[in-house]
Formats: C-alpha cells, sequence, structure tokens
C-alpha cells in the first residue's frame, strides 16, 4: 500500500502532462475554433445524461460488490460497495494497465471491517464472471459488426482481435490451470523456468507458490459461485448491463454535440466503445492516457466526421477518466475522515 500511494503523484504528474498535450493536439491539428464552438453549444440535457450514465456505470459495480460481500457479511451497507467502487476506479485510472485497482480494494474492505480473506473472496468472484462477460458480450459485437468494422477499419482490426485474444485467453487460461492437471504441472515445472530465463520474473519459487495460492483461491471460488447459481445470474446481468451503459456513453455525448438519433447509429457506437475500450486496454500507461484519446479519434472518427469526433472525445474523455477519478478522490478523502 504505501508502495502504491508513494507512485500516486508521479503517475498524477505523467497524466496531467499527457491530458495537456492530447488537448493541445486536438485543438492545434483540428479547427480549434469548430471544436470549441462544437462544444460549448453542447445540449445540457444530454451531457447530463452522460453524467448519470458513468454515475450508473459505477453505481453497478458498487451494487455487485455489495451482493458478493453479503455472502459472508450480511451487514455490509450498498454505500460502503459505492465507496469502493470509485476508490477502486480511481486507482484504475492512476496505475499502469489498472494494476492498482484490486490492492486498493483490499485496503478500502480492510478499513470497512472486511477481512482480507473475505474480501479477496469477493474480488476473486468479481472477477471470473466479469471477465467471463465480457469476453462474451466482445465476441457478440465483433461478430455483430465484423463486416462494417473491416471494410473501415482494417488497418486497426488486428489491435482489436489482439485485444479480445489476450482477455480470452486470460479467463481460459485461469480456467485450464484449474480444470487440468497436466496444464497446471507444465506451468509450475517448465512455464516459470521458461519465464525466469527471459527474466520475465524474479523469484521461481516465490511465483510458484503465488500461483498455487491463487489457483486454490479460484478454486475455491469457483465452488462457491457452483452454489449460488440465483447469484451468478444476478452479477452476470449487472456486469453485462455495466458493459452497455459504459459502451453507450460516446453515442450520449455525440447527441449532446448534435448528432441525430439512430438505433443503427447507437449499435455501432456501443461497438466502437467496446473496440476502444479493448485496444486501450493493452497500453502500459496509467489510464492508457494518449493511446486512448488516438484511438478513440481513430474509431469514431469515420461514423461522425473529424471536428465532432474531437469535441467528443474530450467530453468523453473527462466524464468517463478525469470526472471519474476527481470523485474517487472525494471518496478516499471522506473514507478515511470518517475513519479517524
Amino acid at each position: 500500500m504505501k508502495k502504491l500511494f508513494s507512485n500516486t503523484w508521479f503517475n498524477i504528474g505523467i497524466i496531467v502532462l499527457i491530458g495537456l498535450a492530447v488537448i493541445f493536439l486536438t485543438l492545434s491539428m483540428g479547427d480549434a475554433d469548430v471544436i470549441l464552438s462544437t462544444i460549448l453549444s453542447a445540449n445540457i440535457w444530454y451531457i447530463l445524461l452522460a453524467v448519470l450514465l458513468v454515475l450508473l456505470w459505477q453505481f453497478l459495480v458498487g451494487v455487485v460488490l455489495t451482493i458478493l460481500t453479503r455472502l459472508t457479511h450480511p451487514e455490509y451497507r450498498y454505500r460502503d460497495g459505492y465507496l469502493n467502487a470509485f476508490i477502486a476506479a480511481l486507482f484504475h485510472d492512476l496505475t499502469p494497465s489498472a494494476s492498482g485497482g484490486q490492492i486498493i480494494q483490499l485496503y478500502v474492505f480492510r478499513k470497512q471491517g472486511v477481512n482480507t480473506g473475505d474480501s479477496g473472496s469477493v474480488l476473486w468472484m468479481e472477477f471470473i464472471i466479469y471477465q467471463s462477460c465480457l469476453t462474451i458480450l466482445s465476441l457478440i459485437l465483433i461478430l455483430l459488426k465484423f463486416a462494417f468494422f473491416y471494410s473501415q477499419y482494417s488497418s486497426l482490426f488486428i489491435f482489436v482481435i489482439l485485444g479480445f485474444t489476450i482477455n480470452t485467453l486470460i479467463i481460459f487460461f485461469i480456467y485450464g490451470l484449474a480444470k487440468f492437471a497436466a496444464l497446471h504441472e507444465w506451468i509450475k515445472n517448465k512455464g516459470v523456468k521458461i519465464a525466469y530465463k527471459f527474466h520475465l520474473i524474479k523469484d521461481p519459487a516465490k511465483t510458484i507458490e503465488n500461483i498455487e495460492i491463487q489457483l486454490e483461491k479460484f478454486r475455491s471460488e469457483s465452488k462457491k459461485l457452483g452454489h449460488n447459481k440465483k447469484i451468478i445470474l444476478i452479477i452476470s446481468g449487472l456486469c453485462f448491463l455495466r458493459l452497455l451503459v459504459y459502451y453507450a456513453i460516446p453515442y450520449v455525448v455525440f447527441l449532446a454535440l448534435g448528432s441525430p438519433l439512430d438505433f443503427d447509429l447507437l449499435v455501432s457506437s456501443i461497438a466502437m466503445g467496446s473496440f476502444v475500450a479493448i485496444t486501450s486496454g493493452m497500453i502500459p500507461i496509467p489510464g492508457a492516457s494518449g493511446g486512448t484519446e488516438a484511438i478513440f479519434i481513430l474509431m469514431f472518427g469515420n461514423l461522425f466526421g473529424s471536428a465532432i469526433t474531437s469535441g467528443a472525445m474530450l467530453l468523453w474523455r473527462f466524464l468517463t477518466y478525469y470526472l471519474v477519478m476527481i470523485i474517487g478522490a472525494v471518496c478516499l478523502a471522506l473514507l478515511r475522515i470518517r475513519k479517524e
């Protein structure tokens, strides 16, 4: 935790510098007057709707955390789940590859009276279901918009498929480790040695120990979920809704900037939102800053035009990234003040 907090200010500095660079490049490479006038003339009601969707997106994360935590701690409150969700989002955005989110969640759970073992179980269950839903929904959207996407974005297609493949392999790899003893033994006896040879890990014995611990947790949580099929269905439905809400935010922002209501355009925007998330997830920079903005403009530019897309990107990025971090920072301050 100390290391995580100590790196925070450095990461904030990187994010601020990249954010300012993105604004400067967006305005200098496009028609700055048109972009600014487009943003300033945005429909306030659609902006408020976009803000509500951002809050709903994190609200659903909090609901999922609360439902899972109540399996072992019935007294856990929904407001604690929401607080946990926003603080986790803050550190997801502040750390490379969203690596700090789950660490801070363990810290928040402990402050809220949930022991490390139970909170670790909650995070494992949430990860299993969320990653499975993410894989399924991504596949549906890729198949649904394959012809359109391949014809319009052939140069980016490889990155979307690569991102989807990585997400899919993660969940299949974990399931494979848990279900197939041969794969488990190969990783222990050969896989770790290969990783050590290429300097991907520092301590083989420690790595094997961590694999065993995490694998045992995965098996335990999988069994627990298997006995709670109703919970699986509820959490899966909430995870699908959470993803769809997040992917729909860009479309609402475009509506705010004057784009017409169109169902086909909504579906295409949801697919594009998914592809932006999949691709930017491979960028190992805090919040994937810089890369996410560029991918957004490349993805949505063909659908809506360059000027409106540049303005939409700035608004969308503020709402889904900077606003969430601001709320997360306030929630972290409230947590610490309340405990003191």
